[in-house]
Formats: C-alpha cells, sequence, structure tokens
C-alpha cells in the first residue's frame, strides 16, 4: 500500500487531498482525546457517586454511566474505524493514481459533519457532567 506522504514521483498530491489527509489525523487524535476524558468520567463518577443519592441524582447517575458506556465503549471506536477506513480510500486512490474522486470528498464532508455534530453533543454532555460532579466536589 502506499502511504499518503511518500514521495513517488508518480503522481502531485493535490493540496485539497493533503488538506484532507491531516484532517483525518487531526481526528484520529482527537478520538484518543475523547476515549481519555471518558475514562476521566468513569473515574470521576466512581469516585463521587455514592455521595449523591437522591432518587434524581440515581436516575442521573444511571444516565451518565450509559453515556460514558456507550462512548467509551462503541462510538468513539466507530468513529475511529471509520476515519481509519477514509484514509485507506485516499492511500487507495493515491496507488490507483486517481487525484480526483467525488465519492471521496462527499465522504470527506459526511465524516466531517458526523464528527463534528458528535463533538457538539460531546461538549454539551461534559459541560452537563461536570455540573453534576461540581455538587458532589
Amino acid at each position: 500500500m502506499i502511504s499518503v506522504l511518500s514521495t513517488t514521483g508518480k503522481y502531485l498530491l493535490q493540496p485539497s487531498l493533503m488538506e484532507m489527509h491531516h484532517s483525518s489525523l487531526e481526528w484520529l487524535s482527537t478520538t484518543v482525546l475523547w476515549k481519555q476524558e471518558v475514562a476521566f468520567f468513569q473515574k470521576l463518577l466512581d469516585r463521587y457517586s455514592a455521595q449523591l443519592t437522591s432518587p434524581e441524582d440515581k436516575k442521573k447517575i444511571s444516565h451518565f454511566q450509559n453515556v460514558i458506556t456507550y462512548y467509551g465503549g462503541e462510538l468513539i471506536d466507530t468513529l475511529r474505524k471509520k476515519i481509519k477506513a477514509h484514509e485507506h480510500k485516499l492511500a487507495d486512490l493515491l496507488q490507483e493514481l486517481k487525484s480526483q474522486d467525488q465519492e471521496y470528498y462527499q465522504e470527506h464532508g459526511e465524516l466531517l459533519e458526523e464528527l463534528s455534530a458528535f463533538m457538539k453533543t460531546f461538549n454539551s454532555f461534559k459541560s452537563e457532567f461536570f455540573s453534576f460532579i461540581d455538587r458532589a466536589m
């Protein structure tokens, strides 16, 4: 497989493809950060949930636990797999010496939208979670 960073002299990597490659690498890095954050949230929840005993708090704890489990055990990994598959498609494009593939560009845009939507949801979750945990601290 050809690397998107290798120099073979067979093709010129279009700037837009290089930008997409860098975006994908940035997204992969972000997913690692998200996984670390989710692990941190789990530790906070484990540490402070015993201090929050009202029925409403117990419901929120259950909700946060479900979200943490879903994000950390499934969703972030799924996003990582999509990003890696997207990067493999770029490598395939380069292997075939194709510099224009509208399907790849469309997929990149859709992936960007999906990651942006998740980031917005994740940031909202973090805000709500920290407000909740702050009460126990």
